[in-house]
């Protein structure tokens, strides 16, 4: 009788066990879908935290590949500017990008990892590093852009970036 008991209890156990997965399955889904947002709506900056407005930027920019629409909907227009192969501001950043993006049509930034953190001051720095490529047949570069983002917009940049060179001392890898 007891082996019956601990049978059938086990089979009450999986079925609830089964009908929680699936409230929880379609609460998932439903909280997925409420999530899904246009990385491009920038109607709501000002509610953003710092890390949503750097994961849409993330999204459109390096995910999507799309430099001046990225720049356009989440840099701001005085925009401070570190890399010495671009002007300071928004709008000069974005007419190099603009002659980048037709110099090498078949590009790609290959995101690796996000990282967020604070500086001294306690403002948002986040730090992306990505393999990029000009073309599908170019080695590379292992690249790290570091933004301040602060209001709802990307407001300072630095970028550290390195060739992937054909041979190296280790197996690690830079990317």
């Amino acid at each position: 009788m007891r082996k019956l008991s601990v049978t059938a209890a086990a089979a009450l156990l999986a079925m609830t066990a089964a009908a929680c997965s699936e409230a929880e399955t379609e609460a998932s889904t439903q909280e997925a879908a409420a999530a899904i947002v246009d990385p491009m709506d920038t109607s709501d900056r000002a509610e953003l935290s710092d890390r949503e407005v750097s994961e849409r930027f993330i999204e459109v920019f390096y995910n999507q590949n799309r430099l001046v629409d990225g720049f356009r909907a989440w840099v701001h227009p005085d925009y401070i500017q570190h890399d010495p192969n671009s002007p300071t501001g928004r709008d000069g950043t974005i007419e190099v990008l603009t002659a980048h993006m037709a110099r090498n049509p078949q590009m790609t930034h290959d995101v690796k990892r996000t990282i967020y953190g604070t500086d001294d001051e306690g403002r948002t720095l986040v730090a992306v590093h990505y393999h990029f490529k000009r073309a599908p047949e170019d080695r590379g570069s292992a690249i790290v852009d570091i933004y301040r983002v602060e209001d709802g917009y990307l407001t300072e940049h630095w970028a550290v970036i390195q060739p992937i060179p054909e041979n190296s001392l280790n197996d690690n890898g830079m990317i």
